[in-house]
């Protein structure tokens, strides 16, 4: 399936525009492809239904973390599937992706230093079953794109985070290597 088969020009430039500008006015949209407002509205209902587009917020990640990591896990099936789960919602994590070759799954994390990547590590992953061996590189904040989709809190009504932590009274998790520091 090509992207022009599902697209069609006018939903180009409309997610076009609203990549540069996620709060442009329907009306603007509207003058810029020479159709109604209603008509714009109609094809971002569409789209987003379509789970083609979501619209919003990004952070610039580098004014919160200084620090990103990439973390290659070998693990067994087993082990892949139960970070998954665990780290998916975690707002340190910007990416999890399965893969194939040396890693089952490459983890990419921000940070706001190196401690608490090592925090992450031995409480996040080296503590899980099946992991057989972990490879880290640490870098500058995320460079490219500047500003990215990460999670600060916690939006849901479990009294449980996702790897199995709870939640405290602010929706953080207690004792996560995010939010906490032992000293």
């Amino acid at each position: 399936m090509k992207i022009k088969n599902i697209l069609d020009s006018k939903d180009r430039i409309i997610i076009s525009e609203l990549l540069k500008d996620g709060r442009m006015k329907y009306t603007t949209l509207a003058k810029k492809l020479n159709i109604t407002p209603a008509a714009i509205k109609e094809r971002v209902e569409r789209l987003i239904e379509k789970k083609i587009l979501r619209i919003s917020a990004l952070l610039n990640t580098q004014k919160l973390y200084p620090l990103t990591a990439s973390i290659g896990i070998e693990t067994d099936a087993d082990g892949a599937n139960l970070l998954i789960r665990k780290l998916r919602n975690c707002p340190l994590v910007f990416h999890l992706i399965r893969t194939s070759g040396s890693h089952n799954l490459i983890l990419n994390m921000v940070s706001t230093d190196i401690s608490l990547v090592d925090d992450f590590l031995n409480k996040q992953i080296r503590s899980e079953p099946g992991i057989k061996h972990v490879e880290v590189n640490l870098g500058n904040a995320i460079t490219v794109p500047e500003f990215n989709q990460i999670r600060l809190f916690y939006s849901q009504d479990s009294e449980t985070a996702p790897c199995g932590l709870r939640f405290d009274d602010e929706m953080r998790c207690s004792n996560c290597p995010a939010f906490t520091k032992e000293g």
